[in-house]
């Protein structure tokens, strides 16, 4: 169920596609447009993942991880599976960028709407956001460490969130 690629020690998540993390791994989006990047985190087993949803609600047929509600219940499944409690799971969310600036696109505003309602519905916390806007982004997470680093636009990779550090909550 995991659908990604390992290169270079560094596992990418595809659109539609979700990866479970453990010691010494880092995750790693591709790029992000419309698309939705929910990267959660247990800071006690010290295991995470990620999920590259590209629409919103819920799949229509089956359980497509391509769209947010199926991709974010299939990646707390695997967490679960794996040993995570789900109450300890703590999750950023980036991307929902309107990157081809059209003045009647709904899709990265119902992005948005659906990661924020499915994650109150599942009951994990969001740590940290990075949505909206017209720029694409790309977001990783050193599973070792909790850290999420965060690019946006032509930008530099920037640490956005220290998911073992409480202060940045934002």
């Amino acid at each position: 169920m995991c659908d990604s690629r390992k290169m270079n020690g560094t596992k990418y998540v595809l659109s539609g596609g979700i990866a479970l993390g453990l010691k010494d791994e880092i995750i790693a989006s591709s790029p992000l447009g419309s698309c939705i990047a929910f990267v959660a985190y247990d800071t006690n087993t010290k295991i995470g993942g990620m999920a590259h949803a590209m629409l919103p609600d819920i799949s229509p047929k089956g359980n497509s991880n391509k769209y947010v509600v199926n991709a974010i219940s299939n990646l707390l499944n695997l967490m679960k599976e794996a040993g995570v409690l789900i109450d300890n799971v703590h999750v950023c969310l980036v991307g929902c960028a309107n990157v081809l600036q059209r003045k009647d696109d709904t899709i990265a505003k119902s992005m948005c709407k659906s990661v924020e309602q499915a994650t109150k519905d599942k009951k994990v916390k969001i740590r940290a956001k990075s949505l909206g806007g017209v720029l694409r982004r790309s977001v990783s997470i050193d599973i070792n460490t909790g850290k999420v680093y965060l690019s946006i636009g032509d930008g530099e990779n920037k640490m956005f969130c220290d998911f073992n550090d409480y202060t940045d909550v934002h």
